[in-house]
């Protein structure tokens, strides 16, 4: 009796097992209708927003020029703002340019531009230009191996500078590397208008 009892309870576990599991497929199934629901509909499209102030803008990005910027002690930096008319993307992609010289081709003017990282030798040791950037802002400063008091004004004062702010979508399709990009290479892939070559009163170091 014993034995019927048990094969009983053990026929009738399987039972409310089956029906279990077959309650929970149907409640899988009827979450992933509802969820495939959601996703795919979509409410109707909202009015456009108001077009912003414009900066210098190229076909494709932007290019921003600061001039007669100082590293001053102690710290060796500087903080240079968009325009107030401008707004930034967290995707978008800054490049800095030093202006280092002007020379004479063909008997016209021609920038000299050197990309940001810079590093020079000196007699006293490595000296770097860097930057880092956020949406509002550049911040340009320099570093060394040694005492950044012993520089001279042709290493710190009177730099122009030209920011070029490049979009995410055209950095990633174009896959571009910027260590690679001179500021020439910039302009024409760009668009970037032409500015007036700038006055520098210094020599900077070769």
């Amino acid at each position: 009796m014993d034995y019927i009892l048990a094969w009983f309870l053990v026929l009738r576990g399987k039972q409310i097992f089956k029906t279990m599991k077959t309650i929970l497929n149907l409640w899988i199934f009827a979450m992933i209708a509802v969820l495939s629901s959601c996703i795919s509909e979509t409410g109707p499209v909202g009015p456009q927003g108001p077009q912003g102030e414009q900066g210098l803008q190229g076909e494709s990005g932007y290019v921003f020029e600061y001039e007669d910027v100082d590293f001053t002690a102690p710290e060796y930096e500087v903080f240079l703002p968009f325009p107030d008319d401008f707004e930034s993307l967290n995707s978008d992609v800054a490049l800095v340019y030093l202006l280092w010289d002007v020379v004479k081709v063909d008997d016209v003017d021609t920038e000299v531009w050197r990309q940001v990282p810079q590093n020079i030798i000196t007699n006293e040791g490595l000296l770097q230009y860097n930057f880092d950037f956020s949406m509002l802002d550049v911040r340009l400063f320099m570093d060394a191996e040694f005492n950044m008091d012993l520089l001279a004004a042709n290493d710190t004062d009177d730099w122009v500078v030209r920011v070029v702010i490049v979009p995410g979508d055209f950095w990633n399709s174009a896959r571009l590397s910027s260590s690679e990009l001179s500021y020439s290479d910039v302009k024409e892939m760009l668009g970037l208008p032409d500015l007036a070559t700038p006055n520098i009163g210094l020599d900077r170091r070769k």
